[in-house]
């Protein structure tokens, strides 16, 4: 039986809302509006909310991004942020959850087959509102309706050294996974790395990049380790240099986050001269891929069928899109347990008989035993304004998503939080009450976390990073 007799038709436009919780996640969606000539988002995407609970971010993002009121959200207790206390962010999304499903009414919300959600993992606001998020919406469709929806998380990893933050992301990533566990979490959590995206885009556009970070900050970009050390540590740095070095980074990081999404959500929307073998859906990824993934996306791929190897250049391209073009470090064995491809282009490149070569050439990047699900989009050649397949659309392109890959940063993150939960550690009550006052929960709560974290990637996790890991290479 071939693909083209098991293709089944589209439905008319599965279409999904988007969410960015806190700065990190208003910034993700706010950054791509402002990229985009039109100020849309990717097709699939009806409608946008930019939530916070600092009213100062929420006004500085309607500002920066030029974003109607209506689309952005203050809420919570407090209009002065939650400080990292991941425990406010979570308690504030149920505490106002009337607030929000009303604002989300309002933007035609109703009928949406999915959700996706752009949050930091480090902050406050994001990383224990996302969690809480998910349950109000899980409970208003799916218990209230008794209609499935499809719910992903695109989260960002913090940079290194930021301990508090560590903590937060393994608690949020174990939330996360625990509710997965009862039906209220997320179908499926992207990892995302600022540092990895940051490396990416320079090692693309190198010199328009550096000519764009010179003019604006007046550096040498020559040395990743340099441009690292110009992030902001935290987001309370004042300095006028600070907050331009901060903007000047989400201005060029953040588009790709979106773009990956469109990428991910893309199969699945209606267009004239569109072919996808197999037809897919929001649930698909989900079905066919472990809880935790990283995107590895490869947009001008360079094939040429004619001239000849097939097998040769298909190994180079995954090559390339795996160990150049990942959203996240995952060194050059990243062993993941699942893989989905989605390998789009015009119809005489885009063909199902390639599957054996691109399976063969990710075989070296995954477990024995390792599912690969196959996805192939064709775009038909069509005469000049007789359809809606774009040029761009036309260019071949490379999709991965690796479930539970080897993350070299995690592995990272997981010390880091390891270091401070050890520091408050002992019999002083003194000491031991950090945790309650800065996260709103006890020191043996986050212990568990970080051991349900290591036990999921316990094939590679050790006590310590390495010394690659250490000095911010991967394994």
């Amino acid at each position: 039986m071939t693909w083209e007799s098991e293709e089944k038709e589209i439905a008319p436009r599965a279409e999904v809302f988007a969410i960015g919780m806190g700065e990190c996640g208003s910034n993700l969606v706010g950054a791509y509006l402002k990229k985009s000539a039109e100020r849309a988002l990717p097709p699939r995407i009806r409608g946008y909310l930019l939530m916070n609970t600092d009213r100062a971010d929420v006004q500085k993002v309607r500002t920066l991004y030029d974003i109607p009121k209506s689309h952005t959200l203050l809420y919570g207790e407090s209009d002065t942020g939650v400080g990292g206390k991941f425990s406010d962010g979570y308690n504030y999304i149920h505490q106002s959850k009337d607030i929000i499903l009303d604002q989300l009414t309002q933007l035609g919300y109703e009928g949406v087959s999915g959700f996706v959600i752009f949050s930091s993992l480090g902050g406050g606001t994001g990383c224990g509102g996302t969690p809480a998020l998910i349950e109000v919406l899980k409970h208003r469709f799916e218990v209230m309706e008794q209609r499935r929806i499809f719910i992903y998380v695109i989260g960002v990893l913090p940079f290194k050294n930021q301990s508090s933050e560590a903590v937060n992301t393994v608690w949020a990533i174990t939330k996360l996974l625990r509710n997965q566990l009862q039906d209220i979490g997320p179908d499926l959590i992207v990892l995302l790395s600022n540092r990895a995206m940051l490396k990416r885009i320079l090692s693309w556009r190198s010199g328009v990049i550096e000519d764009f970070l010179s003019k604006e900050l007046d550096i040498d970009v020559g040395d990743m380790g340099d441009i690292e050390r110009l992030v902001p540590s935290t987001l309370e740095e004042e300095s006028a240099m600070m907050k331009q070095q901060e903007q000047t980074f989400i201005d060029l990081v953040n588009p790709l986050a979106l773009e990956v999404t469109d990428y991910m959500l893309s199969p699945g929307v209606v267009e004239s001269g569109k072919r996808v073998f197999p037809t897919t859906d929001l649930a698909d990824y989900s079905h066919k891929l472990d809880p935790i993934i990283v995107p590895c996306l490869y947009t001008d791929v360079g094939f040429i069928p004619s001239a000849g190897n097939i097998q040769k250049q298909f190994e180079r391209i995954v090559s390339h899109t795996v160990n150049e073009c990942s959203y996240t470090e995952i060194g050059k064995d990243p062993r993941a347990e699942s893989v989905y491809y989605v390998f789009s282009a015009p119809s005489e490149l885009a063909r199902p008989e390639f599957d054996m070569h691109l399976k063969a050439g990710l075989q070296k990047y995954v477990l024995p035993g390792a599912a690969i699900t196959p996805c192939f989009v064709q775009f038909t050649d069509q005469e000049k304004g007789s359809g809606d397949v774009t040029p761009e659309k036309k260019q071949a392109s490379l999709l991965v998503l690796l479930g539970l890959p080897k993350i070299p940063e995690l592995k990272d993150i997981l010390f880091e939080a390891n270091q401070l939960i050890k520091l408050h550690t002992g019999p002083s009550p003194i000491k031991r009450e950090w945790f309650r006052r800065s996260k709103g929960t006890t020191k043996e709560a986050l212990e568990k976390a970080l051991a349900d974290l290591k036990e999921l990637f316990g094939y590679y996790i050790m006590s310590e990073p390495t010394e690659e890991t250490s000095s911010g290479e991967s394994t």
